[in-house]
């Protein structure tokens, strides 16, 4: 229980995402045509602060960073699953430019908190 504890941010943020990302689409057509563009950055986004959350909440827990391989895969393993799960929407559609766009994020996130403890 103290290890969920330990990870609460990162759980708030899975969910976060999980619900953004299967929100109807219809709540995003009165966007600008410019705004709905942005979506795979919008995708890295949201992954890759997901993922430094949970690199922080490790290094605060373990006092070390985590595997960066392990992380990656974990981890891209639920932005997959996100992405499944859009199938069982009517409004959204499975994307693999979008797994990818999640999984640059959280490779980018997982190098960007790896060279902040380093600097740190």
């Amino acid at each position: 229980m103290n290890t969920i504890k330990s990870y609460k941010w990162t759980i708030a943020s899975a969910i976060a995402v999980l619900v953004l990302l299967l929100i109807p689409s219809q709540a995003f057509q009165k966007a600008p045509q410019s705004l709905i563009g942005l979506d795979k950055f919008v995708h890295a986004i949201l992954f890759g602060a997901m993922t430094a959350i949970f690199c922080a909440e490790h290094r605060a827990l373990k006092k070390m960073n985590p595997k960066f391989l392990l992380s990656l895969i974990i981890i891209s393993a639920f932005a997959f699953l996100t992405e499944i799960s859009q199938l069982l929407t009517i409004t959204r559609h499975f994307d693999l430019k979008d797994f990818g766009a999640d999984t640059i994020g959280i490779a980018t996130a997982l190098v960007v908190m790896r060279i902040a403890s380093v600097l740190s």
